[in-house]
């Protein structure tokens, strides 16, 4: 074999292996084809190209899509896989889109969704149908990330899908579907949300419109304005919210409706014209001067956001000369902007007059530098009281020891306000100096400040030896406020010395002290050491019984039933009353079972509550028991079962309060009224109109009180008495008076015979026809 021949062999051998290499990379790598994007909208202010995720190869970013993809797959909280997908969306592939799959089915909380967030970043066609088959997923959080994903691919493919769910009024996902349609701003997309920006309903309406506002397009700028002119409010409001660019003609009309527009759509305005720049200026400042308050607080909030030197000037003038509100808010925008000009303006209002108007000395206190700290200084040297209290919280900060002992000495001889923000101060500084101090004012003071002190030490460091011996003492001090106070903050700590405290506390001769350490330990956690110094004290402290009780019932402990067994057989005041509560909130079939028997408590009172708790969860049984204690020999009892009949709603407990109105006693049919106005069924105002021209005096007075929310046939009855000649005056002017709250729409000699009786409408004629319900009508 010559040279040249096993050269020729050479060279087809490796034009085999490229081929072969070539056809098998075709079969098993994925495309990474770049999914259809939509039709980009005419005279875009962005080609669409440039509104897709930026994309780059891993290799040129200095990391491995490999290690991203491991780390994201092992990652154990959401945090840590935010991290990685934040880099995958930029240098993902469809093989990327595989990998990640097995994440879709976590069940851990926002694991799905980051991966989703990723896909639409990839936006590969790949990718995009991935995200069209998650959008079908059972997982409400689940589907809306992946509508809101499709947005950001920019696909063609996931347009019509995302049209189909925004118009689908009974689709839940319809408002993430509208805003992911934003997100594309097609042509065909504006027009479907310009549709939709018209629908009666307003969330669908302000969601389009809100979606339009992020679409940079002129068909999208033309119905934002068109949109202006709708007559529902809210919708114009938040289309004048989108209008991003605002020309010499929208200045014009922006500027009138601030002046005489809807009051609705001033804030509106205003927010656009902060956009306008220093031309919004002039009608921002005429509305921050003249405005009302809340004009005053939205001008001044758009004037700063326009910024610049000219705005800083004219919040300079609002701080000098504006109303407590519109100073007050100019010196908050000018702190945010900040910048040399800005910090003059507010060190200058500090040491001025009008420091406390302005709150400047607060917003100073958010900027940082040494001129900053040398007004400070000199405000607490000179100031007055309130200008120190506002100058001291940055000073102690810094550490100042002026700052220090000023707040030291308000906190022990000030007024109680002073001394409790002094406290607050010296707390919120994390000085060590400054918890030294607290911990010394809650040793020599007593009462409230003591009380306070030990309070905002147990927020700054509760496992503090110094704290612990400090509250221990209050707890055994004798003095039961301050008792009681530091038994509930030992309960927050929940550290073992805390708990050994309590126990102490809870084993003692002083009943009421254990009650309160009994209180303090139920909401530290039952753990078995505190559940048994529990039940031991419960033995003999009817007080520590009510508590334990409560507690053991919610864990569903059975002592809990048994507490709750015996302390409804107490004669210790209140304690079956206690327990007749605690068992309503179970709605288990033992504690029902109990509730049922103390409806035959010989105390009233227990048998009024056990009624009432019955009727918080009825069922047929417990509306049978109802029924049958309509009829019971106590009216008190009658009357509290006839209001709960009322509540329960069924058939059978409205037809047993609707027999009770028609027969029985004088208080019966009184209590039976009560449960009748509670009923949503046309029987009940039926019967509340016949009740008002009842025989019985009081049955018809108490009948006209309750007719407020009852049917028209009320006002019928109403009218009559109000016009009935036989009537007294008192149920005359009852009657009078509810025609009025009710709005009826009354002849006009009734609406003489009304006003005589209770007055002309409120407003005058001016005004519109006020009937006192909340609601004007107009003639």
């Amino acid at each position: 074999m010559t040279t040249l021949t096993r050269w020729k062999l050479a060279c087809a051998l490796f034009a085999g292996i490229a081929g072969y290499a070539t056809v098998s990379a075709q079969q098993t790598e994925p495309s990474n084809k770049p999914a259809v994007g939509v039709v980009a909208p005419r005279g875009s202010g962005l080609p669409s190209h440039l509104k897709r995720p930026l994309r780059i190869s891993a290799e040129a970013a200095g990391i491995s899509r490999a290690e991203l993809v491991d780390r994201a797959l092992s990652a154990r909280v959401l945090r840590d896989l935010m991290t990685m997908t934040d880099k995958l969306g930029a240098v993902g592939n469809d093989e990327t889109v595989d990998q990640l799959r097995p994440l879709l089915d976590d069940s851990r909380r926002g694991f799905p969704e980051a991966v989703l967030g990723v896909y639409g970043v990839i936006g590969s066609e790949h990718a995009v149908n991935a995200l069209l088959s998650y959008t079908k997923d059972d997982r409400p959080a689940v589907r809306n990330a992946a509508i809101s994903a499709l947005g950001a691919t920019q696909s063609g493919k996931a347009e019509q899908l995302l049209i189909d769910i925004a118009q689908n009024m009974a689709d839940p996902a319809q408002s993430t579907a509208i805003s992911a349609l934003g997100s594309l701003g097609s042509d065909r997309v504006v027009a479907v949300l310009i549709q939709l920006a018209t629908h009666s309903d307003f969330s669908t309406a302000s969601s389009a419109v809100y979606a339009l506002g992020t679409i940079s397009s002129p068909a999208a700028s033309l119905a934002l304005r068109k949109l202006m002119d709708t007559p529902d409010s809210r919708i114009a409001a938040a289309a004048l919210s989108s209008i991003q660019e605002i020309d010499e003609d929208l200045l014009i009309r922006l500027t009138n409706i601030v002046k005489t527009g809807d009051p609705q759509l001033v804030s509106a305005a205003l927010g656009a014209l902060g956009k306008a720049g220093e031309v919004g200026l002039p009608a921002l400042r005429e509305a921050a001067l003249h405005g009302g308050q809340n004009t005053r607080d939205v001008a001044v909030q758009a004037i700063g956001e326009i910024g610049g030197p000219e705005a800083t000037k004219t919040l300079g003038e609002l701080m000098k000369t504006g109303d407590r509100h519109a100073a007050s808010a100019a010196a908050a925008a000018l702190a945010a902007n900040g910048g040399a000009e800005a910090r003059e303006l507010l060190i200058e209002a500090a040491l001025g007059d009008r420091a406390q108007i302005t709150g400047a000395l607060a917003q100073l206190a958010l900027l940082d530098g040494e001129d900053v700290d040398q007004a400070l200084i000199a405000v607490l040297k000179q100031g007055s009281s309130a200008d120190r209290r506002a100058a001291l919280p940055r000073l102690l900060k810094t550490g100042n020891p002026e700052a220090l002992r000023l707040a030291i000495e308000m906190a022990g001889k000030g007024s109680r306000n002073e001394r409790h923000e002094a406290m607050r101060m010296l707390s919120d500084s994390g000085s060590p100096k400054a918890f030294d101090a607290l911990v010394d004012i809650a040793g020599k003071f007593r009462g409230n400040t003591r009380v306070h002190a030990l309070d905002l030490l147990a927020q700054t460091r509760p496992s503090d030896p110094a704290l612990a011996q400090l509250l221990s003492d209050s707890l055994f001090s004798g003095r039961r406020d301050e008792a009681s106070y530091a038994a509930s903050v030992l309960g927050r700590i929940g550290t073992e010395d805390s708990r050994t405290a309590l126990i102490a506390a809870l084993t003692g001769k002083d009943k009421d002290l254990a009650a309160a350490a009994a209180g303090a330990l139920a909401n530290a956690g039952m753990s078995d050491q505190v559940k048994t110094a529990m039940l031991a004290a419960a033995r003999d402290n009817p007080q520590v019984k009510m508590q334990v009780m409560h507690q053991l019932l919610s864990s569903g402990a059975p002592e809990g039933l048994r507490f709750a067994e015996e302390l409804l057989g107490s004669e210790e005041p209140g304690a079956a009353h206690s327990a007749v509560w605690a068992l309503a909130s179970q709605g288990t079939a033992e504690s029902r079972t109990l509730l049922e028997r103390a409806l035959d408590s010989k105390d009233i009172l227990v048998r009024s509550a056990a009624i009432s708790a019955m009727a918080q969860n009825p069922d047929e049984r417990s509306t049978d028991m109802l029924v049958r204690l309509a009829r019971d020999s106590d009216p008190t009892v009658r009357a509290t079962a006839l209001a709960s009949l009322g509540q329960v709603g069924s058939e059978k407990a409205q037809q047993a309060v609707l027999d009770a109105t028609r027969s029985g006693k004088t208080e019966d049919r009184v209590a039976a009224i009560s449960g009748l106005s509670s009923m949503d069924d046309p029987r009940a105002s039926a019967q509340l109109a016949a009740l008002i021209r009842d025989s019985d005096a009081t049955v018809a007075q108490t009948a006209i009180y309750s007719s407020y929310n009852a049917g028209p046939e009320v006002d019928v009855a109403l009218t009559y008495v109000v016009n009935d000649p036989n009537a007294t005056e008192a149920m005359k002017s009852t009657a009078a008076q509810q025609l009025r709250t009710r709005g009826t729409d009354l002849d006009d000699a009734t609406e003489q015979r009304v006003t005589a009786i209770v007055g002309a409408p409120y407003g005058g004629a001016g005004y519109g026809r006020y009937y006192g319900g909340g609601e004007h009508m107009d003639h």
